[in-house]
């Protein structure tokens, strides 16, 4: 409901002392530390060499964890579940050269595996090519005698001797059949040495190709044996090497928790770079919350330093802490998705989260459906306990899916109208639709207009709530008079509008908000005329006001549109009738066609509730610019420390 005050942070501190300094206030996870102002004057206290050193510590460390995930037999559950342990402890107990030991052994045993796999698949390519050879009886790295060379080839089985005879034009070469099948020929061929390549350039026209195969000493059978062999040795000592994995397995906390050691380290070192240093001193500079600054004082008081908590400076720019109640603070990513307010402005999180409760009902008004977003919202944040970022996601919509359920009942919406259809055609039920009404004040598709009052009510209320904020915004920065100019003037006008429809006597009212715009909107012109014409100008600012609220037109579009496919699936649901299929296809399209819808308009409604709220809303008061707190903290993806 606010923007936490900061307070600008500058110590200075002995170098002895602050790797360990740093390390505590990581710990308070409410200290953002920023590139020291003095920086310039001053030596960098880190090394960029440290960072580039624990990076490739991580990502074997990574590597690790992901290999030990495939043997291991712990049962992880849904939820996530992050290992207690304190950093300083585990490195303390030998835990540390433990976990890098662990980290060293699982890699060196993961590349004999993969040296294993890669010479498996020589081994198979060579069985391959030496299959159609087994039956050759003749050495295949026979050379020849002193006057004649052998080779081996392969030709198509299409090939005839009489081919092989042409092409070779007489030459004196002989050739014998040792193997092949259907389609390939294996051959000998022996001739007069030196002609070896003559032959063999004179057959390559008819396909021939020399065989080749790595390491061919002895018979081909001999060979194939040998590799064998060979495999099923690889495929033991493999065994040997998932065995001695999955042993190690057992121990993946210790690789987890030396995950978020590194990441932590990682994370101090980047932040000493934005240290400033002498040679016996450093200066940090950062942001606390006013509320965290006992704290910070606290651990500062424990260290021989100097340093200062002040309030920021007009030239500053502290980072945007935004303070919610446990309900406006699940719709705080959706103000970040826009933008951070400006520091020292003010945080619409808290009215904006009511609007949106309300809208996104209004939108989606369906019992069934709200049902289905609070069960499987609030059963994710029970059932996996999530990080807060994406509790937050799933709480929000859980919220608005009882908004949905509430609207649901007061416009009768169950599953669209499920009842009626099921009444109608499968219980035979006549006139179910008109008998059986289950809305507590209308139903939207047989009353549009009464939905579309309702619609822009809500949209007007929303409008001058924005208003309204601005106006107090204005008063608070000493600008009464534009308050009650800008503003006020308006309401008078609107308040006119509304009652000229309601009684004769509002026409004055509204005549009297126009006299009053038409004065005061070139209030600051010095010229009379100028004054007069920029007044009446100010007039058109009707046509916004009139474009924002038709705007929320669209609450009717989405809420009729979620309904109408709801009823359309219905309908196609129940047309099986009183039978067993019909049961069965009622049961099968109600599951896909609900879902869909489901699916498809949460989208919707979520992507149109929120552009009301950044456009019709916030254009009315919003100070972006601000950009969000960051506080250093200890790696926690798989610790809590």
């Amino acid at each position: 409901m606010s923007i936490c005050k900061m307070k600008k942070l500058t110590v200075l501190a002995h170098k002895r002392d602050t790797d360990t300094l740093i390390r505590r206030l990581m710990r308070l996870r409410c200290v953002e530390i920023r590139p020291s102002e003095e920086k310039t004057d001053l030596a960098a206290y880190g090394s960029s060499a440290e960072p580039l050193e624990l990076e490739k510590k991580l990502a074997r460390t990574s590597s690790t964890i992901s290999e030990l995930n495939k043997y291991s037999r712990k049962n992880k559950g849904l939820a996530e579940k992050r290992i207690s342990v304190r950093f300083e402890r585990f490195r303390a107990d030998g835990s540390y050269a433990k976990a890098e030991a662990l980290v060293d052994e699982v890699l060196s045993l993961c590349a004999r595996r993969d040296e294993l796999e890669a010479e498996r698949a020589k081994l198979l390519t060579k069985r391959e090519t030496l299959e159609l050879w087994r039956g050759c009886d003749m050495p295949l790295d026979f050379p020849g005698t002193k006057t004649t060379t052998a080779f081996f080839g392969t030709l198509p089985a299409s090939v005839s001797p009489n081919d092989m005879d042409e092409a070779l034009s007489g030459a004196d070469v002989y050739f014998e059949k040792v193997g092949g099948d259907k389609t390939v020929s294996c051959l000998l061929a022996i001739c007069a040495r030196g002609e070896e390549d003559d032959v063999k350039r004179a057959l390559l026209p008819l396909g021939f190709s020399p065989f080749q195969c790595p390491d061919a000493h002895g018979t081909a059978e001999s060979i194939y044996s040998r590799a064998s062999a060979a495999l099923a040795g690889i495929e033991k000592e493999k065994e040997s090497i998932e065995k001695k994995l999955s042993a190690l397995s057992e121990q993946l906390e210790l690789a987890e928790i030396l995950y978020d050691v590194y990441a932590t380290s990682l994370e101090e070192e980047n932040l000493k770079l934005k240290l400033g240093a002498t040679e016996s001193c450093t200066v940090l500079s950062g942001w606390v919350p006013e509320t965290s600054e006992k704290r910070v004082k606290t651990v500062l008081d424990k260290f021989e330093c100097a340093y200062g908590l002040d309030e920021p400076k007009a030239y500053d720019d502290p980072p945007v802490l935004l303070r919610n109640n446990f309900f406006a603070s699940c719709f705080e990513w959706v103000l970040g998705m826009y933008s951070y307010p400006k520091y020292g402005s003010y945080d619409p999180t808290f009215i904006m989260s009511i609007f949106y409760f309300i809208i996104f009902g209004l939108m989606f008004a369906d019992v069934g459906y709200g049902a289905l977003l609070v069960i499987c919202c609030f059963g994710a944040i029970k059932l996996l306990n999530p990080r807060p970022g994406m509790r937050n996601f799933l709480a929000m919509f859980g919220y608005c899916g009882i908004s949905s359920v509430i609207m649901g009942v007061l416009f009768g919406a169950y599953f669209g109208n499920m009842p009626q259809a099921f009444a109608q055609y499968m219980l035979g039920v006549e006139n179910a639709t008109a008998e059986m009404q289950t809305a507590v004040l209308f139903d939207p598709l047989l009353d549009p207009m009464g939905f579309l009052i309702i619609s822009l009510g809500i949209g007007a209320v929303h409008l001058i709530a924005g208003m309204a904020i601005k106006f107090v915004m204005l008063c608070r920065e000493g600008k009464a008079v534009c308050a009650l100019c800008d503003i006020a003037t308006w309401w008078l006008l609107f308040a006119g509008i509304a009652l000229a429809v309601l009684f004769p006597w509002g026409k004055y009212v509204a005549i009297a908000g126009v006299l009053s715009l038409v004065l005061t909107q070139g209030r600051q012109e010095k010229n009379i005329i100028m004054k007069l014409l920029k007044g009446i100008m100010g007039l058109y600012g009707i046509i916004n006001y009139i474009s924002d609220l038709l705007s929320y037109s669209r609450i009717l579009a989405l809420g009729l549109a979620a309904g109408v496919i709801a009823q359309v699936v219905n309908v196609m649901g129940t047309m099986g009738g009183m039978t067993i299929p019909g049961f069965i296809m009622m049961i099968a399209v109600f599951l896909i066609g609900h879902l869909l819808n489901l699916a498809i308009n949460v989208l919707g409604t979520f992507v149109h509730t929120s552009r009301l709220q950044y456009i019709e809303f916030f254009g009315k008061f919003y100070e972006d610019g601000g950009r969000p707190f960051k506080a250093a903290v200890p790696s926690n993806k798989y610790t809590t420390d």
